[in-house]
């Protein structure tokens, strides 16, 4: 691991033999966004390129290193106090010249929003009592994935 204690590995799941889901935790008390920025943290694109290559060599248990890079896009800035966790769906192929093609996609799930909405819309929506015993009316938005980094790059065993 490129920095100690900067994420946890929650789970890691294969849908079949190339693709796997990790869902990360990210450890916001690290150190490194005291400088990354202090009161305000971002994950640095440098160390979520390093957490998918780890997370690409924890699944073919043997060291790799980046070969290529064929398109790398940061989509979205991560706040680690914000959204601590995090999911990468990593694709592996194996090539003939013994290289692995990877495809990563990173997303978070963005937070459930509850908004307080019109009487009218009582025929789609559930009445809630409150504490105060007062009727209100919720509306929860769905939750979506939003992505936040996509990369394609080529890896090699490392020596």
């Amino acid at each position: 691991m490129l920095l100690d204690n900067f994420y946890t590995i929650l789970s890691s799941e294969s849908s079949d033999s190339t693709t796997w889901t990790i869902q990360i935790e990210l450890n916001p008390d690290h150190t490194v966004y005291q400088g990354h920025f202090p009161e305000h943290p971002v994950v640095p694109g440098v160390c979520l390129l390093q957490l998918i290559k780890e997370c690409a060599e924890n699944i073919r248990q043997q060291k790799l290193q980046i070969t290529q890079v064929s398109s790398c896009k940061f989509l979205s800035a991560i706040n680690p106090i914000e959204t601590p966790r995090i999911a990468i769906v990593l694709s592996l192929k194996e090539t003939e010249e013994g290289k692995l093609q990877l495809q990563a996609e990173g997303t978070v799930k963005e937070k459930t929003v509850n908004k307080s909405i019109v009487k009218e819309d009582i025929a789609k929506e559930e009445i809630v009592k409150e504490n105060t015993g007062k009727e209100s009316i919720i509306k929860e938005e769905n939750i979506k994935d939003e992505c936040f980094i996509k990369l394609k790059a080529a890896l090699t065993p490392k020596a």
